[in-house]
């Protein structure tokens, strides 16, 4: 396994479709599920609201492909432009 960073961004004025408490239940649902399979190993929320990257996580995956996968789950369930970059040295697994 190898650790990924999925960096969420947004820019501050950014508008998404559905309801603050639908779009947070469906967030609030994926999160439990990277931690029950141990996938979630970190995270990282912005101070200034109103800086472009939101939220930061530190996620384990098989491979790119797979982290890839993970970064389109949380961009869907909260409508941040997620990057993907492959965390190197002696953190790694």
């Amino acid at each position: 396994m190898t650790r990924f960073l999925l960096a969420g961004t947004r820019p501050p004025q950014h508008d998404l479709p559905g309801s603050p408490g639908e779009l947070a239940l469906a967030a609030a649902a994926w999160y439990g599920w990277l931690r029950r399979w141990g996938l979630l190993l970190s995270f990282g929320l912005a101070r200034d609201p109103v800086a472009e990257v939101r939220a930061c996580l530190v996620v384990l995956a098989s491979d790119d492909q797979a982290a890839e996968r993970l970064a389109g789950g949380w961009g869907m369930v909260s409508g941040y432009r997620v990057a993907v970059l492959t965390l190197t040295g002696e953190g790694t697994r």
